[in-house]
C-alpha cells in the first residue's frame, strides 16, 4: 500500500501540471474544430493575413509570452485564425516557460478584455515542469479560466502518464476534472517508463484535483493496480485496490517532488495484497483511510481483514478498526472478532498483535471477551469482562487469561458419546493454558468458582456434577484432550445431580476446605474426588419415601468415586471422627464405607455406633443396609434400648421406663420390620434381670420376645415369707428355647427348662410362665417330666402349676407323686401342694408307702 499511495502521487503531480498548460490550448488531429462550444457564425471578411507570424509580448526586460504561426488571418469581427501555432508562455522571471503547439487555433475577443480559445488537431502541450500532454481539441475562456476538453487527452511527465476522456480545469481555482475513464500508470524510474513496465495502475470515472488542498477525488468506481518492493525484504509485492469513491492527500515533501501522505477511500473498499506469488491479505470495508507515514489503516462500517488468505487465515471482523501493517498492530472496536484455523476471539474491543507473517500473535479484549477452540473431539470456550490471549509462531493457542466475571465451557462433539460437557465459572479470573493444536493444559480461576460436569445422559441413572470453590485449579492429562484433575480450595462444594428421579438416586451435597479430584482417561469424567478437613456430605432422596430421608455424613476425609458407566457417585469412602444419619437414624465410626449399587453403609474403626430414637448399638463391625433398611453388626455387639417402652414392650422385664441392654458376638437388625436377631453369647438384661441364649431374637410389631439355644435367664422376683420376714427371691430359668409375647402376657420355656428359686428348682420339658398387666408372675405351668425339688422333697408330675398368690403347686401324672424325706411320700392323679401350710392334698388313687400306710394328705414341711 506505500508503494501504491507513492505512484498515486506522481500521477497526482503530472496531472496538476497538465491542467495549467491546457486550460488555454485545444487542438485536433485533423485541424476541425468539432467541440461543442465552437461558434457557428463566425465573420468570413478578412481584415488581414500575415505569414510568418510572431508576436512577443514584453512586461518591460521580462518576456510574457511568444506566438508565432505558419499563417494568422485577422478577420472583420475581430477573432484571429492561426495555423501551425506554436505558444510559449513564461513564468515572472522570464527564464523558463510552458509550450503548446498545434495545428490550429480560433482567438475571439470578448468583453472587458476577456476571450476564448479554441485549439485544434494535434494540440501537444510541453510544461516548465516537464510535463507533455497531447489532445485533440481545447477551449479556454478567460472570463472564468477554465479550460476544457472533450475528447481524449494524453500525459507524461518523467515516471508518470496518464489518459482520460474529457477534461475540465479550473485555473482561478486551481482544481481539475477528469470527466470520464481516468487512467494514470506510473513508474518506478524514467528507465521503466521507456520499457513501458508499469508501477502502479490507477482507474476512476470521474476525478477532481483540488491543488490548494492537495486533495484528489476519484469518483465512479476507483481501482487501482500497483507493484513494487517490500521494504523488509525487497521482494516484489503487488496490490489490487477498489472503491466506489476515493480522496488522496498530497503532501510535497521537496521542492516540485509530491508524494501522497492518505488516501480515503469510501463504500465497497476492497484491498489484495501479496508479496511475490504468496496468498493474498484482503481487506474490505464500507470506508477506509490509510495514512502512508505512519502505515495505518482506519477501517469503518463491516470490516473484514484476511491478513493472510492460506489454509489457515487469520480473519479479522468489526465495526471499526485501526491496522498498524508495519508494527502488526490491529485495534477493533464493535462487533469484534478474529477467526484463525479452529480458534475465534471477539468481544466489544479487541487489540490484536501480528507477527512478521502477519498472524495473530496475541490479542487483548475488552467487553463481553470470547475465545473459542474447536477441535473433532470438542470446543473449548473461554469468556469474560475482559481477555488475553497469545499464539505461538504455528499459530497455537499458548494461553488465554480472562478479567473480571469468567466463564470457561469444554463441550463434547457429536460423536463423542461418553464425554461430560465442563462448565467453569469465576468472578475475578480464569486462566487457561494450552499445549498445541486443539489441546489443553491446565486451567485456573480466582475467586468463588463453579465447575458444572454435565453427562451424556445415556443411561437412566446418570448423574451430573457440579463443583464450588474459592479458587479451582485443572490439569488435563498428556494428550491434552481431557482433564486430568482438579484442586478445588477454600470453602469447596461438591454437588451431584442425578438427571432422573428413581428412589435409588440421590442428590448429593459435599461440603470441605478442599477437593482434590481425579478423571477417567477419557471423557472429562470425574473419577474421584478427595475432600478434606472437616467434611460434610448430604444425600437428598430424588423420590420421598416414609423409609427414605436426607442422608448425612461427616467426617475428616472423604473419597468420593464415580461410575464410569452412570457418573454417579459410586462409593463414599469417610475417614476421621465419621457421623452417618438418615431421619432420625444415625451411626458414627472412625471409618464409613458406603456403596451405591447394594446402598450399605460400613463403619470401621473406633468404636462404631447407631442409633435412633429407641437405642443404641455398638460393634466392631456395622454394615446398614439403607436399601433395605437393615443392618448386620459383628463382633463384640452392644445394644441399649432406652427403655422398656422402646422395645415395644416385646422384651421380658418389668419395668417399663428404664433401659434394657442386649450383647452378642453379631446382630441383624430390620429397621422397616422391627425385629432384632443377636447371635451368639447373646445376654439382654434390665438392672438385675436378664436373659442370655445363643441366639436373641426381638419381634417389636409382634411384642415377642424369642431365646434359642442354653437359654438362661433371671427375670422375675417373688416374695416370700421366712422366719416372719417378707423377701424378694429371684427366679432363675434354664432351656433350650424361650418365647415372650406381651399381647398373650405369657413367657415360655421350652426343652430342658430348669427353673431355680432359691434353693427350690422346677425341671420339665415345656413351661409357660402367664403374666399379669403389671408383667409380674401369676402363674406358672411346666409340662412334660416335671420335676420339683426342695431340700429333703422331691415331687415328679407330668403337669405342674404354680400359682403365686396362694404359693400353691398342682401337680398330675400318672401318678403324681411327691416325696418327703421327713414326712414320706403321696401320689396320685393330681396333687396340690399348699406351700404355706405345707401340706399335700391328693385327688384320685393313692399307693402304700414303704412303712406300710397309706395316706390321703400330704403334709409338706417347709425347710427354714
Amino acid at each position: 500500500m506505500p508503494k501504491y499511495v507513492r505512484f498515486v502521487a506522481l500521477g497526482v503531480v503530472a496531472l496538476t501540471i497538465l491542467i495549467v498548460g491546457v486550460g488555454f490550448y485545444r487542438a485536433r488531429s485533423d485541424g476541425e474544430f468539432r467541440m461543442k462550444g465552437f461558434p457557428t457564425s463566425l465573420s468570413q471578411d478578412v481584415v488581414a493575413s500575415i505569414h510568418g507570424y510572431e508576436r512577443r509580448e514584453m512586461n518591460g526586460d521580462v518576456v510574457k509570452y511568444y506566438i508565432k504561426a505558419v499563417k494568422a488571418t485577422t478577420f472583420a469581427d475581430n477573432h484571429q485564425e492561426l495555423e501551425q501555432v506554436y505558444l510559449q508562455v513564461f513564468d515572472d522571471s522570464g527564464q523558463s516557460s510552458d509550450q503548446i503547439t498545434a495545428q490550429k487555433a480560433v482567438y475571439i475577443p470578448n468583453e472587458n478584455k476577456n476571450f476564448t480559445a479554441y485549439f485544434a488537431g494535434e494540440v501537444n502541450i510541453a510544461t516548465r515542469d516537464a510535463l507533455k500532454v497531447k489532445t485533440a481539441q481545447i477551449t479556454y475562456k478567460k472570463e472564468d479560466e477554465t479550460a476544457f476538453a472533450e475528447e481524449s487527452i494524453e500525459f507524461e511527465r518523467e515516471n508518470v502518464r496518464g489518459k482520460s476522456f474529457g477534461a475540465l480545469v479550473k485555473v482561478r481555482e486551481k482544481s481539475l476534472e477528469l470527466l470520464r475513464d481516468v487512467e494514470i500508470d506510473t513508474f518506478e524510474s524514467a528507465e521503466l517508463a521507456a520499457s513501458n513496465v508499469s508501477q502502479a495502475k490507477l482507474n476512476a470515472g470521474h476525478a477532481i484535483y483540488d491543488q490548494l488542498n492537495e486533495k484528489i477525488e476519484l469518483h465512479s468506481g476507483f481501482t487501482a493496480k500497483i507493484t513494487g518492493r517490500n521494504k523488509s525484504n525487497n521482494g516484489p509485492q503487488t496490490a489490487d485496490v477498489r472503491s466506489e469513491k476515493a480522496n488522496v492527500f498530497l503532501v510535497e515533501r521537496t521542492e516540485g517532488n509530491r508524494e501522497v501522505t492518505k488516501l480515503e477511500l469510501f463504500d465497497n473498499v476492497q484491498i489484495d495484497s501479496r508479496e511475490a506469488d504468496g496468498k493474498p491479505t484482503k481487506i474490505t470495508s464500507g470506508y477506509a483511510l490509510y495514512n502512508k507515514d505512519i502505515d495505518r489503516f482506519d477501517l469503518r462500517n463491516a470490516v473484514h481483514i484476511i491478513t493472510v488468505e492460506d489454509e489457515k487465515p487469520t480473519d479479522i471482523r468489526a465495526d471499526v478498526a485501526i491496522y498498524q501493517q508495519t508494527n502488526g498492530k490491529v485495534f477493533l472496536e464493535g462487533n469484534a472478532q478474529i477467526t484463525q484455523g479452529n480458534d475465534l476471539v471477539k468481544g466489544d474491543n479487541i487489540t490484536a498483535h501480528l507477527n512478521t507473517s502477519k498472524k495473530l500473535k496475541s490479542t487483548e479484549v475488552k467487553g463481553n471477551a470470547y475465545l473459542k477452540q474447536s477441535s473433532l473431539q470438542r470446543s473449548a470456550e473461554v469468556s469474560g469482562d475482559e481477555l488475553n490471549a497469545a499464539f505461538n509462531d504455528n499459530q497455537q493457542l499458548l494461553f488465554a487469561n480472562t478479567l473480571g466475571k469468567s466463564t470457561a465451557v469444554l463441550t463434547p462433539s457429536a460423536h463423542s458419546a461418553d464425554y461430560s460437557k465442563v462448565s467453569m465459572s469465576a468472578p475475578n479470573s480464569i486462566k487457561v493454558t494450552f499445549k498445541g493444536e486443539g489441546l489443553l493444559d491446565a486451567m485456573q480461576t480466582d475467586g468463588r468458582t463453579t465447575i458444572q460436569l454435565d453427562v451424556p445422559g445415556n443411561t437412566p441413572d446418570a448423574a451430573n456434577k457440579r463443583i464450588t470453590a474459592d479458587t479451582v485449579k485443572t490439569v488435563f492429562n498428556a494428550s491434552g484432550k481431557d482433564l486430568a484433575t482438579a484442586e478445588a480450595v477454600g470453602n469447596a462444594e461438591l454437588f451431584v445431580e442425578p438427571l432422573k428421579a428413581a428412589p435409588q438416586n440421590y442428590r448429593t451435597t459435599i461440603n470441605a476446605p478442599r477437593f482434590d479430584c481425579e478423571f477417567f482417561p477419557i471423557g472429562n469424567n470425574a473419577k474421584n474426588c478427595i475432600a478434606q478437613r472437616k467434611t460434610k456430605t448430604v444425600r437428598v432422596p430424588t423420590v420421598k419415601a416414609e423409609d427414605r430421608g436426607i442422608q448425612t455424613i461427616t467426617a475428616d476425609k472423604l473419597n468420593a468415586a464415580f461410575s464410569p458407566l452412570t457418573k454417579d457417585i459410586e462409593s463414599l469412602d469417610a475417614s476421621g471422627n465419621t457421623k452417618f444419619i438418615e431421619l432420625d437414624r444415625n451411626a458414627i465410626s472412625n471409618q464409613i464405607s458406603f456403596t451405591q449399587s447394594d446402598e450399605i453403609v460400613r463403619l470401621r474403626g473406633g468404636e462404631p455406633t447407631v442409633w435412633d430414637s429407641k437405642a443404641r448399638a455398638k460393634a466392631r463391625e456395622i454394615d446398614w443396609d439403607t436399601k433395605n433398611q437393615t443392618s448386620l453388626l459383628r463382633v463384640g455387639v452392644s445394644t441399649t434400648y432406652y427403655s422398656q417402652n422402646k422395645t415395644g414392650g416385646a422384651t421380658p422385664f418389668a419395668e417399663s421406663d428404664k433401659p434394657v441392654y442386649i450383647t452378642s458376638e453379631s446382630a441383624e437388625f430390620d429397621h422397616k420390620a422391627e425385629t432384632a436377631v443377636y447371635s451368639g453369647n447373646a445376654r439382654a438384661w434390665q438392672e438385675d434381670n436378664y436373659v442370655r441364649g445363643d441366639r436373641l431374637q426381638i419381634l417389636q410389631k409382634q411384642a415377642e420376645f424369642h431365646a434359642d439355644g442354653n437359654v438362661q435367664s433371671l427375670l422375675y422376683n417373688t416374695k416370700r415369707k421366712g422366719d416372719g420376714k417378707e423377701s424378694n427371691v429371684p427366679i432363675y430359668a434354664a432351656s433350650r428355647k424361650m418365647a415372650y409375647n406381651r399381647e398373650k402376657r405369657i413367657l415360655r420355656y421350652e426343652n430342658e427348662v430348669d427353673i431355680r428359686q432359691g434353693s427350690d428348682r422346677i425341671t420339665g420339658g415345656v413351661a409357660n410362665v402367664f403374666l399379669s398387666e403389671k408383667n409380674e408372675i401369676e402363674r406358672t405351668d411346666i409340662e412334660n417330666n416335671v420335676v420339683i425339688t426342695q431340700p429333703k422333697r422331691r415331687a415328679n408330675a407330668d403337669f405342674a402349676q404354680y400359682t403365686i398368690a396362694d404359693e400353691r403347686v398342682v401337680l398330675r401324672g400318672n401318678p403324681a407323686r411327691v416325696d418327703d424325706a421327713e414326712s414320706g411320700s403321696s401320689q396320685g392323679g393330681e396333687l396340690t401342694v399348699f406351700l404355706k401350710q405345707n401340706r399335700v392334698v391328693g385327688v384320685g388313687k393313692s399307693k402304700q408307702n414303704s412303712s406300710g400306710r397309706t395316706r390321703s394328705v400330704y403334709k409338706v414341711k417347709n425347710d427354714q
